[in-house]
């Protein structure tokens, strides 16, 4: 009869998920990242933006999506269940990851209820640049988990993930 409860009691504890009952390997651990997939043009090239598109006051031009002028690609991979999440992409400049001349806030998705491990890629293709000329040299990738309306750079305690590229762009008229 002892015999037949602690059979009893081991399979309703299995039952619960106790890790002791489990004949199943531990999966890995997935670590957040942001791999670039393209960009565009390469490195080194100009972006020459067309004057049909407005000069916005107090400053800058909007790049449209999918005008062929720049692109950004990348595969996004979190690693812990978060509720919202958004993508920006900085136009870095003089040098520094929080010096920059353009963002991506008119092509910047969203995403909400994130699962640990989901992956997905997205390519920007609209942008806004402050000023112009524009000498980007790399792009700044973060994706965060600030709703709050700024447009500075997520401080570390709301970013998930983030990657920088080197490039060479002069954004000009």
């Amino acid at each position: 009869m002892r015999h037949l409860t602690f059979a009893a009691l081991s399979l309703l504890t299995c039952g619960y998920g106790v890790s002791c009952c489990s004949s199943t390997p531990t999966q890995p651990a997935v670590n957040s990242s942001i791999v670039f997939t393209a960009v565009s043009p390469p490195s080194g090239s100009p972006v020459v933006i067309p004057r049909e598109y407005p000069y916005i006051l107090p400053g800058g031009v909007v790049i449209p999506r999918q005008s062929g002028l720049l692109s950004v690609g990348v595969s996004i991979t979190w690693a812990h269940e978060v509720p919202w999440a958004k993508l920006n992409v900085y136009l870095l400049t003089g040098g520094q990851s929080s010096e920059f001349c353009g963002d991506n806030g008119p092509d910047s998705p969203t995403w909400s209820f994130l699962r640990s491990g989901w992956t997905t890629t997205y390519t920007v293709t609209g942008f806004r640049v402050y000023r112009l000329p524009c000498e980007v040299t790399g792009l700044r990738v973060m994706l965060h988990m600030r709703n709050n309306g700024l447009n500075i750079p997520p401080a570390s305690s709301e970013t998930i993930a983030e990657a920088t590229l080197p490039v060479s762009y002069r954004i000009d008229r």
